[in-house]
């Protein structure tokens, strides 16, 4: 048996299983329609959430009525926490894409307009939603009976799939979907193995069962990662792994990195990396090397893609690479769980894997020729939600080291005044929506109550009137922190409650905390609220915001259930200012 075989029966087992079982209460329900009969990715959508960790409910809505879901999706769909739309062209489309394949090309007018339209009922309902849609885009067109490699009749498609892609993406933009590029996907695939065209006549199923194997885990993958974001770093060895050769023995020229093979496949890696960091995830070194034979590397070979200012962390020593990548996590603040380690020892991956069981491990190929394609086969970074705040974390990396070599020849007082904080608090807005989101249900430490939160959770909250929703935006001489705290206030007659109240650590130390619950008070006196109640959820990561409110003058009422005044609390620090 094959190994796909084998992948689409166990799935299909495993859902089986599943829905042999009693569940009462779905972790997550998720609401698909479909211009086609959909149902048979049911068990491989499933299957892909239940490895997720899920206990998955999957509906579906009648096929070919995405108009009708869209505009009223309650009735259609029912109560749901996350919906999928899936659509072709010849669905849609049906008549208008026989027509235009018969050679009548004033048809093509209409289904381009036709997917506008579409996209803005999608847009619409999307808008108006409090659980994430999940758009995809149309894949190229297979009309039953074509010949999709008769290039007579697969340009016109072409142009017919790309107009019409564009007007619906045009539609979309600016509204909170997150897209799916279906097509792309049919693409990876391949032709002959997407298309079922006999189950497409008989049953209105136009896949074979190994490409709704795929359909079913691409989906659920997407919707994963609305829940668990991709890692944050990517922590790499340097010798054998940036380059080909050992930079101590063969030294700076005889090292393998530049236009020609083998030394190009370190090249387009280190283009791959580059364009992750561009993204946002950071990227560190550690290596077993001298440090200044390593920098002069990245500092003086020309055809390094890398910089010394891609790296946010080096760790270049002769110490056991666990410890340098402990370190590394501790410097970056993050968990041990959101690094990648990228080496081509077979030591040192399994030294590592013993001691830091939670960090991913990948293994430079024996074959050089595909490293390139390591990361992306690996699927860590799909389907990456990317904020502002994201695309500039290296920056933000190195001014942090910039104001640690600053505060070590000060005192802490000194130190703080000399930083020119500066923060910015604000009433969230459409345009933050993603990075309120994204903190949210990665913020750890210090989050009061850790509940998490989708996008659409957080415009519905924005549009309640008895919810406020409040960010604040830090910078200092050195440069900016970006968004990096939330808070979530909901109203009960005059008392407020901070239901929500999250920073991240990048900030902590400052002060930052004390003018930001200064600046909530003086926010919740102005909207009417005499008094203010808070709580504390504890966790196994946020004890270090156990007495944040009585630290603050906040009273004790219960376990976890703090009260207080506004005159009570305790006034932001003098070298912080206010926008």
């Amino acid at each position: 048996m094959s190994t796909a075989v084998a992948d689409v029966l166990g799935a299909q087992r495993r859902w089986v299983e599943y829905r042999r079982q009693s569940v009462e209460t779905p972790t997550l329900r998720v609401g698909v329609s479909a211009s086609f009969t959909a149902e048979p990715l049911e068990p491989f959508l499933g299957a892909r959430l239940l490895d997720a960790g899920q206990q998955p409910e999957i509906r579906f809505a009648d096929y070919n009525q995405i108009h009708q879901v869209s505009f009223d999706p309650e009735s259609m769909l029912g109560d749901v926490d996350v919906a999928v739309v899936l659509w072709r062209l010849e669905d849609v489309f049906s008549a208008d894409m026989k027509h235009y394949l018969e050679g009548d090309g004033a048809v093509a007018s209409g289904i381009v307009s036709g997917a506008g339209e579409l996209g803005r009922a999608l847009a619409s309902w999307a808008a108006n939603a409090t659980y994430p849609v999940l758009v995809g885009l149309p894949p190229m067109p297979a009309p039953v009976g074509v010949d999709l490699v008769d290039s007579a009749v697969t340009i016109g498609l072409t142009r017919i799939h790309g107009a019409a892609t564009a007007a619906f993406i045009s539609a979309l933009e600016g509204a909170p979907v997150r897209m799916l590029d279906v097509a792309a996907w049919e693409r990876a695939a391949g032709g002959t193995a997407v298309f079922d065209w006999v189950k497409w006549v008989a049953y209105k199923q136009p896949y074979t069962s190994g490409y709704w194997a795929t359909l079913g885990s691409n989906v659920g993958d997407v919707i994963v990662r609305e829940k668990q974001p991709t890692p944050k770093c990517i922590v790499l060895d340097a010798d054998n792994t940036l380059w080909g050769g050992v930079i101590g023995e063969d030294g700076i020229g005889g090292i393998e990195i530049s236009s020609a093979f083998p030394g190009i496949a370190y090249q387009e890696f280190q283009r791959v990396l580059k364009g992750l960091r561009n993204r946002g995830v950071l990227l560190a070194v550690a290596s077993k090397n001298n440090h200044d034979d390593v920098i002069e590397v990245f500092k003086s070979h020309d055809d390094m893609a890398l910089k010394v200012d891609d790296i946010a962390v080096w760790r270049v020593n002769w110490g056991p690479k666990s410890q340098s990548i402990r370190e590394i996590a501790a410097e970056l603040n993050i968990g041990e769980d959101s690094l990648v380690f990228i080496d081509d020892s077979d030591y040192e991956l399994a030294e590592v894997r013993a001691s830091l069981p939670h960090v991913t491990c990948l293994q430079v190929p024996a074959e050089v020729a595909e490293l390139p394609h390591l990361i992306a086969a690996s699927g860590l970074f799909r389907n990456m939600q990317v904020s502002d705040e994201d695309l500039k974390r290296t920056e933000m990396i190195l001014s942090e080291q910039a104001r640690k070599d600053q505060g070590a020849s000060l005192s802490r007082e000194e130190f703080l005044a000399s930083l020119q904080l500066v923060v910015d608090y604000f009433e969230v807005a459409d345009e933050h929506v993603g990075r309120v989101a994204q903190l949210t249900n990665k913020t750890n430490q210090f989050n009061l109550t850790t509940i998490r939160r989708t996008e659409a959770d957080i415009r519905a909250l924005m549009a309640s009137d008895d919810h406020a929703v409040r960010a604040i935006r830090v910078s200092d001489k050195f440069g900016e922190y970006g968004l990096v705290g939330v808070a979530i206030l909901e109203r009960h007659d005059v008392s407020w409650d901070i239901e929500t109240l999250l920073m991240s650590c990048r900030v902590l130390g400052r002060g930052i905390e004390t003018a930001f619950i200064a600046r909530l008070v003086d926010d919740i006196v102005a909207l009417g609220g005499q008094q203010i109640t808070a709580r504390y959820i504890p966790t196994p990561k946020n004890v270090l915001v156990a007495d944040l409110y009585p630290r603050h003058g906040f009273v004790t009422v219960a376990d976890g259930a703090f009260s207080a005044v506004p005159v009570e609390i305790t006034p932001a620090p003098a070298h912080i200012t206010f926008a």
